[in-house]
């Protein structure tokens, strides 16, 4: 495979001279470059340097001169280019004279330089489109692999439309095997239509297909086909995609998902002495009172105490106190019977019946009205409700949890909240931490909701730099775990790398990261110079010594360029680009 990269690369640098009375040749690292690069001073350099070089007259050049191997080299006149791969030297590119023809490159080399750049880069991308071909393929294989105990329902299909690979749990939904789908078009599957705008699309998306379930009948379902381009040196070469029934996921989706003590995330001291009093008060059917501030999860408490409790199996029923209309909230928590008012064509029962025999959860109770507060009252205390227009009371059985982050006990001594409800609400009273109380949980939220966004997104794993996590260790978090999660949503969704760095992150971020480091900029700068800084300083000193030495005049430079065995254009592009006056 890499004897023949290196074949077409040797005729495309030769296209690149065919012009000139020179020899072109292509010297990879590990092949025909390993010898020459040991015997040869010149080669080595370059290959530390990564810097061109040229010998007009081998006699006369310093580096060839101390050369051990200098009396069995056939070379006497030659410019020497690097190839890079990834910053690093792969290869070189050599210009050698034809016969007799030594003293036009020697006094033409000037003249070759461009050419020689630009043959260097062509030899350099095809390098890395050769690596990207080969980590694609082993890529590839390592799929190919993983089809093998894969139970989703997907495939690789190619460009052209070739099924690639299939695993068994498709191949059982479309009452086929393995062997009669792989290597068969793609529209033996899902309809010609479909194929034609799956093949348009350039990034990851979801669209809605139909899959022939029948090849004799050709009849088709609607399916969810979730697609991730599969990328080699930035061209699409085939598609992933996973298929999945619409109606089964609508089902899916509607089935009421509750949370339990598992998914509370977090190993802190704080967070962990919550969770076991909501544990130990769970079993009980006692009126709990969560506090905290918004977004630290006191929804996710309560459902977690529902399912601790014995009444697991009966309903769990949210009600957010504060998102309702005064004059709706009423006939929601309550019901009301046909005629109560106006538009109640028919009776219906509230969200306390809806609870009966399970668990009611009321969010933002410090927002009830006092009228409202006064009908809850009765309903804790005697268990009954009464409908919106009826005069019948109606016997309940359900566990009350309510939640706040407002303080009740200014809301009562301000006449704002009922002083018998509250006493009646706070019975175990359960405050939840915010979220920089126990920062050292942010990674294990971070992780958690990273996996749980790239499953549903159809996204691949991602990490963080280490900018965004130290700016997502120090925020103050206003928004709790709520406002963390968002944060996570918005950068899965924008970073289409897998390193996640401070240009994913939402622009109150970003800015407040770019003004930190804007305040520490004078404390940053006495850093440790990097290698390449050094080195850059260091030729800039070597170059200006060496113009002062031979002046700085037309001929002069000519000297500095033989003397840094560059030529003369590259010397100036380098004093240009250092700005040496």
């Amino acid at each position: 495979m890499l004897e023949e990269l290196l074949t077409e690369m040797k005729s495309g640098a030769a296209k690149f001279f065919q012009s000139y009375p020179v020899k072109a040749d292509v010297l990879l690292t590990g092949m025909e470059w390993k010898n020459f690069h040991q015997n040869c001073q010149i080669a080595s350099k370059i290959r530390k340097t990564g810097i061109n070089a040229l010998v007009k007259q081998k006699s006369d050049h310093s580096t060839c001169m101390s050369c051990s191997a200098k009396v069995h080299c056939s070379i006497e006149t030659a410019a020497f280019s690097p190839v890079f791969i990834k910053k690093r030297v792969a290869g070189i590119i050599l210009i050698t004279p034809i016969k007799e023809q030594r003293e036009w490159l020697q006094n033409n080399l000037d003249i070759l330089e461009l050419q020689l750049d630009l043959c260097s880069e062509w030899a350099g991308t095809k390098l890395e489109n050769h690596e990207m071909r080969k980590e694609n393929n082993q890529f590839l294989g390592e799929i190919n692999g993983i089809f093998h105990f894969i139970h989703e329902p997907i495939l690789i299909a190619g460009m052209d439309g070739t099924i690639h690979n299939i695993s068994n749990r498709l191949c059982s939904m479309l009452n086929k095997t393995q062997a009669e789908l792989i290597g068969e078009h793609i529209t033996e599957v899902i309809l010609v239509p479909d194929w034609l705008k799956m093949a348009k699309i350039a990034n990851q998306q979801e669209m809605n297909v139909s899959l022939h379930i029948s090849k004799t009948v050709r009849k088709s379902e609607p399916y969810l086909a979730r697609l991730k381009p599969i990328l080699s040196a930035g061209q699409i070469e085939s598609f992933l995609i996973q298929l999945n029934p619409i109606l089964k996921t609508m089902k899916k989706e509607d089935k009421k998902f509750l949370y339990s003590f598992h998914d509370v995330k977090g190993t802190s001291e704080a967070i962990q002495r919550v969770v076991e009093i909501a544990k130990r008060v769970a079993p009980s059917d006692s009126s709990v009172l969560l506090r905290g501030e918004s977004g630290t999860g006191k929804e996710v408490f309560a459902q977690s105490i529902h399912q601790a409790s014995n009444r697991k199996d009966g309903p769990f029923i949210a009600i957010n106190c504060a998102a309702i209309p005064e004059s709706l909230l009423e006939s929601e928590l309550f019901g009301h019977v046909k005629g109560a008012f106006t538009g109640s064509n028919a009776d219906k029962p509230g969200r306390f019946e809806m609870a009966n025999g399970g668990t009611i959860f009321l969010d933002e109770i410090g927002d009830l009205s006092l009228h409202l507060q006064a009908k809850l009252l009765r309903v804790v205390q005697e268990r009954k409700i009464e409908r919106v227009g009826d005069t019948k009371t109606t016997q309940i059985n359900v566990r009350i949890i309510t939640a706040t982050h407002r303080n009740l006990e200014e809301l009562v001594s301000e006449g704002q909240f009922r002083e018998d409800l509250y006493y009646r609400l706070n019975v175990i009273p359960i405050t939840i931490p915010p979220l920089r109380e126990r920062k050292e949980d942010i990674p294990i939220l971070v992780e958690y909701f990273l996996k749980s966004f790239s499953q549903k997104l159809f996204r691949s794993p991602k990490r963080l730099s280490k900018d965004v996590n130290e700016i997502l260790m120090h925020y103050h978090w206003a928004g709790n775990i709520r406002e963390l999660q968002n944060v996570v949503h918005h950068f899965m969704q924008l970073e289409i790398g897998d390193l996640v760095t401070i240009k994913s992150l939402p622009v109150y971020l970003s800015d407040l990261y770019k003004s930190q480091v804007n305040m520490n900029a004078l404390q940053q700068i006495p850093a440790v110079t990097s290698g390449r800084r050094k080195k850059h300083s260091d030729e800039k000193e070597q170059i200006l010594k060496l113009l002062d030495q031979f002046g700085r005049d037309t001929a002069g430079k000519k000297k500095v360029a033989e003397q840094l065995h560059i030529s003369l254009p590259t010397l100036y592009r380098r004093i240009s680009k250092m700005k040496i006056k």
